[in-house]
């Protein structure tokens, strides 16, 4: 039976890898090349299959791509060297002359004056430019002086990513590499492979992890982390290192940008990092709904209001004024490790905060918040006036201690807010655009719809269902069922096409549609409870890693997936459903929301995490 989708007829061509080489995803959903040549590695060299059986060939390979990696690396040093060198007081000395001797009548006149100038600002640069020009002299110094690693140089780019040889191999949606810090790590964890670096093994590391983003985090680099003080002269050392760190990416080709999300005045001496980068960040991380989150709150937890963390000796005074008025009903915790804050917050029903970072990530774990600043956070309690009396704090305290703890309904409003803008995934994506890759790698929140329609007016009543979603699915499948009195191909063709057409607003706004003749239910469907049988056909066809049945009797709220996306996010569940409970890992349900593997298994559900919505 033919296919229909709704995007151009020209082929897909599919995830493209880091040498830019398309991939079109082969039977089964194995990707295979798009093209006769092998995979290729990161210094742009085709792989042939005929070297595996070669070890001459093979290391003659190697070596071609050490060399043009040093090539690489020593030609994005220079350029660095030469745009700082552009800077430097000779050369626009010699253009001011220049100018001057062009125009006399005109710039001749102000001759003196630039003179003037310049031996005001005579001697070496300033600022990131010189930073820029001693690393990059300093660098090719160490290169011209064969100062390589004996580990750099025996290791090829492009290797390393585990079962990459194998046929099953499915790679993850965003792969990020860079200085960050544990927290960091952590937080990114759920939603991309982390390979964080350390300075003895930079180098090697952003060859080998074929890494799509490169972050450089600015709070790894404050006191206690392995690049420690790496702005600061007195490590200068580590300087070099991050510096050829900056290089060595860029001269493969992959975005870097730095993350500054600590102040200025923690971490001094960056603004060469910043200089050196793709594209600078302010933003942090955002909350990891995997880490905070609702789940397992207690109904008694106590509501006396906590103030999380230690006081920032920088603080406004009006600031200061209004905790230190409420330090007899406030309880000051100091500093708590960051480990440890998913299960303080979840502990407590209310809190006090000053960081609306802070401040969202106690929302998520289903607690009260009051803001002290003026700065508005969804779902808060602050001023309406931007600004606070003792008087009025004191009262909102008294009302949100006896008001008691939040439970499931009044948790979700904020969750929502936090998911759908400042959530983890939400900041990955923003890194990327940022970086000039697709938003879309963040494979967490690509789900399809599997749906079923008779006709195009079916279709066009699904069209206008899903277009009510808060939260728009990535792709559509659709099983189409067969007209009734012309079983043949030509005539499902023609219902297939009219039923994409009808869908066609929903291509409009990026959603990828594919409409497939409905297959009779095999032995599959029927060992699964709560599987259609023209489920699992459907969803082998579906690209995303998340499916979401659509029953066309049932009627769904418009936060529907969106609710269902958001518990998947922060239980990390394999599926869905509503069992009843709200918000707790169950043993068994109908599934809402499941991987894609799922509903073309046999039935078993060993090893499989079960998580209900309400």
């Amino acid at each position: 039976m033919s296919t229909v989708t709704g995007e151009p007829d020209e082929p897909d061509p599919g995830p493209a890898d880091d040498a830019g080489l398309a991939t079109d995803p082969g039977p089964g959903g194995d990707p295979g090349l798009a093209t006769d040549l092998g995979p290729a590695d990161d210094a742009g060299l085709a792989t042939d299959p005929g070297l595996a059986g070669d070890p001459g060939l093979a290391a003659e390979r190697d070596r071609l791509a050490r060399t043009l990696r040093d090539t690489r690396l020593q030609l994005a040093m220079t350029q660095a060297r030469l745009a700082a060198l552009e800077e430097s007081a000779t050369v626009e000395l010699g253009r001011t002359l220049v100018r001057a001797a062009r125009r006399p009548w005109s710039r001749g006149v102000q001759l003196p004056l630039d003179l003037i100038r310049l031996w005001r600002d005579r001697g070496s640069l300033a600022g990131p430019g010189a930073a820029t020009l001693t690393l990059a002299s300093a660098q090719l110094g160490d290169l011209a002086g064969g100062g390589e690693r004996f580990l750099s140089a025996l290791t090829a780019p492009g290797l390393g990513a585990p079962g990459a040889a194998s046929a099953g191999f499915t790679p993850p949606g965003i792969v990020v590499t860079g200085v960050l810090t544990a927290q960091a790590c952590a937080t990114l964890a759920p939603d991309a492979a982390v390979y964080p670096l350390l300075p003895h093994d930079a180098d090697v590391t952003v060859e080998s992890v074929g890494a799509d983003l490169v972050l450089i985090e600015a709070a790894a680099m404050l006191a206690g982390s392995a690049w420690a003080y790496a702005g600061d002269p007195a490590a200068a050392d580590r300087g070099r290192r991050l510096g050829r760190l900056i290089a060595a990416a860029r001269a493969l080709g992959k975005p870097v940008i730095f993350v500054r999300n600590v102040p200025a005045h923690l971490a001094p001496g960056l603004d060469w990092v910043a200089a050196s980068c793709d594209a600078v960040s302010d933003d942090g991380f955002g909350v990891q709904l995997a880490r905070f989150n609702p789940i397992g709150l207690s109904a008694d937890r106590p509501c006396d209001p906590i103030y999380a963390g230690a006081r920032d000796p920088r603080e406004p005074p009006a600031v200061r004024a209004l905790l230190d008025s409420v330090a007899g009903s406030v309880q000051l915790t100091g500093e708590v490790a960051w480990r440890r804050r998913p299960a303080l917050y979840r502990d407590h029903g209310v809190f006090v905060s000053v960081s609306a970072d802070q401040a969202r990530e106690q929302l998520a774990c289903g607690a009260r918040v009051i803001m002290i600043t003026g700065e508005q956070v969804a779902g808060a309690q602050a001023s309406p006036d931007g600004g606070w009396t003792r008087s009025a704090l004191q009262e909102l305290i008294g009302s949100a201690r006896a008001g008691g703890p939040l439970t499931g309904p009044g948790v979700r409003p904020a969750l929502r807010e936090i998911f759908d803008g400042h959530a983890t995934p939400v900041r990955l994506g923003g890194l990327a655009r940022l970086g000039g890759l697709p938003g879309q790698m963040v494979a967490g929140r690509q789900i399809a719809v599997l749906a079923r329609a008779e006709d195009a007016a079916g279709a066009a009543a699904l069209s206008a269902r899903l277009r009510e979603q808060r939260m728009t699915p990535a792709e559509i499948v659709v099983a189409v069922g067969a007209p009734v009195g012309a079983p043949d191909e030509q005539a499902a063709e023609r219902s297939c096409r009219a039923v994409t057409a009808a869908l066609g607003d929903l291509a409009g706004l990026g959603v990828r549609i594919t409409a497939i003749p409905e297959a009779p239910g095999g032995p599959d469907a029927a060992r699964v409870p709560g599987v259609a049988p023209w489920m699992p056909s459907a969803a082998r066809r579906a690209r995303s890693p998340w499916v979401a049945p659509w029953q066309a009797g049932r009627q769904y709220d418009e936060s529907h997936l969106l609710d269902l996306a958001c518990a998947r996010e922060c239980a990390q569940a394999d599926v869905v459903g509503h069992a009843g409970l709200a918000y707790a890992y169950v043993t068994s349900l109908e599934p809402a929301l499941a991987r894609r593997e799922f509903f073309g298994s046999d039935g078993s559900d060993h090893g499989l995490r079960f998580f209900s919505l309400s």
